[in-house]
Protein backbone atom coordinates (compact mmCIF):
# COMPACT_ATOMS: atom_id res chain seq x y z
CA UNK A 1 0.00 0.00 0.00
CA UNK A 2 0.99 3.61 -0.44
CA UNK A 3 -0.34 7.09 0.17
CA UNK A 4 -1.15 9.53 -2.65
CA UNK A 5 0.09 13.12 -2.73
CA UNK A 6 -3.52 14.24 -2.15
CA UNK A 7 -3.73 12.08 0.97
CA UNK A 8 -0.42 13.53 2.20
CA UNK A 9 -1.86 17.02 1.65
CA UNK A 10 -5.08 16.21 3.49
CA UNK A 11 -3.27 14.53 6.39
CA UNK A 12 -1.04 17.60 6.71
CA UNK A 13 -4.15 19.81 6.62
CA UNK A 14 -5.63 17.74 9.41
CA UNK A 15 -2.45 17.93 11.52
CA UNK A 16 -2.31 21.70 10.96
CA UNK A 17 -5.91 22.00 12.18
CA UNK A 18 -7.28 23.14 8.82
CA UNK A 19 -9.25 20.05 7.92
CA UNK A 20 -11.75 18.01 9.86
CA UNK A 21 -12.90 14.55 8.86
CA UNK A 22 -15.48 14.71 6.08
CA UNK A 23 -14.49 18.23 5.01
CA UNK A 24 -12.42 19.57 2.14
CA UNK A 25 -9.57 22.04 2.39
CA UNK A 26 -10.19 25.61 1.32
CA UNK A 27 -8.56 26.19 -2.10
CA UNK A 28 -5.90 28.54 -0.72
CA UNK A 29 -4.97 26.01 1.99
CA UNK A 30 -4.87 23.14 -0.51
CA UNK A 31 -2.58 25.22 -2.72
CA UNK A 32 -0.24 26.18 0.16
CA UNK A 33 0.04 22.63 1.48
CA UNK A 34 0.57 21.24 -2.03
CA UNK A 35 3.41 23.74 -2.46
CA UNK A 36 4.80 22.68 0.93
CA UNK A 37 4.77 19.05 -0.17
CA UNK A 38 6.51 20.00 -3.45
CA UNK A 39 9.28 21.72 -1.49
CA UNK A 40 9.69 18.74 0.84
CA UNK A 41 9.69 16.35 -2.11
CA UNK A 42 12.34 18.45 -3.87
CA UNK A 43 14.63 18.33 -0.84
CA UNK A 44 14.10 14.59 -0.42
CA UNK A 45 14.77 14.02 -4.14
CA UNK A 46 17.93 16.13 -4.03
CA UNK A 47 19.22 14.02 -1.13
CA UNK A 48 18.31 10.73 -2.83
CA UNK A 49 15.52 9.95 -0.35
CA UNK A 50 12.46 10.22 -2.62
CA UNK A 51 12.11 6.89 -4.39
CA UNK A 52 8.69 7.76 -5.81
CA UNK A 53 7.59 10.23 -8.49
CA UNK A 54 6.25 13.60 -7.33
CA UNK A 55 2.71 12.73 -8.48
CA UNK A 56 3.18 9.12 -7.40
CA UNK A 57 2.38 7.48 -4.11
CA UNK A 58 4.53 7.70 -1.00
CA UNK A 59 5.38 4.33 0.58
CA UNK A 60 3.27 3.74 3.71
CA UNK A 61 6.26 3.53 6.03
CA UNK A 62 7.51 6.95 4.89
CA UNK A 63 4.15 8.75 4.80
CA UNK A 64 4.01 9.88 8.47
CA UNK A 65 7.43 11.50 8.17
CA UNK A 66 6.59 13.15 4.82
CA UNK A 67 3.37 14.51 6.39
CA UNK A 68 5.34 15.82 9.38
CA UNK A 69 7.86 17.53 7.09
CA UNK A 70 5.06 19.04 5.03
CA UNK A 71 3.44 20.40 8.20
CA UNK A 72 6.78 21.79 9.36
CA UNK A 73 7.18 23.51 5.99
CA UNK A 74 3.74 25.14 6.28
CA UNK A 75 3.76 26.07 9.97
CA UNK A 76 4.75 29.71 9.52
CA UNK A 77 1.78 30.27 7.23
CA UNK A 78 -0.77 29.37 9.89
CA UNK A 79 -1.39 30.37 13.48
CA UNK A 80 -1.01 27.19 15.48
CA UNK A 81 -1.56 26.61 19.15
CA UNK A 82 1.54 25.73 21.15
CA UNK A 83 0.15 22.23 21.66
CA UNK A 84 -0.37 21.64 17.95
CA UNK A 85 3.08 23.02 17.11
CA UNK A 86 4.66 20.79 19.75
CA UNK A 87 2.93 17.72 18.27
CA UNK A 88 4.37 18.55 14.87
CA UNK A 89 7.84 19.14 16.32
CA UNK A 90 7.59 15.83 18.18
CA UNK A 91 6.93 14.03 14.89
CA UNK A 92 9.39 15.93 12.68
CA UNK A 93 12.01 17.29 15.03
CA UNK A 94 12.64 21.00 15.47
CA UNK A 95 14.20 21.36 12.01
CA UNK A 96 12.91 18.14 10.50
CA UNK A 97 15.96 16.15 11.57
CA UNK A 98 13.91 13.38 13.19
CA UNK A 99 11.71 12.84 10.12
CA UNK A 100 14.69 12.91 7.74
CA UNK A 101 16.53 10.39 9.93
CA UNK A 102 13.45 8.13 10.00
CA UNK A 103 13.18 8.30 6.21
CA UNK A 104 16.90 7.55 5.82
CA UNK A 105 16.62 4.64 8.27
CA UNK A 106 13.62 3.21 6.41
CA UNK A 107 15.52 3.49 3.15
CA UNK A 108 18.35 1.43 4.61
CA UNK A 109 16.19 -1.26 6.18
CA UNK A 110 13.36 -1.50 3.68
CA UNK A 111 15.09 -1.09 0.36
CA UNK A 112 17.89 -3.60 0.69
CA UNK A 113 20.87 -1.37 1.40
CA UNK A 114 23.49 -3.26 3.41
CA UNK A 115 23.40 -2.87 7.17
CA UNK A 116 26.44 -4.88 8.06
CA UNK A 117 30.08 -4.97 7.07
CA UNK A 118 30.86 -6.71 3.80
CA UNK A 119 32.68 -10.01 3.89
CA UNK A 120 36.46 -9.70 3.51
CA UNK A 121 37.61 -12.24 0.96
Amino acid sequence: MSVSATEIRDRAGNDLGLLRLGQSLQPQDASRITQGYAEVYGKLKKNGLATWAYAGSVPDELAPDVVALTCLNCMETYSLSNERAQRIYAKAGQNGELAYRNIRDNMVTDYGLPQNEPDDF
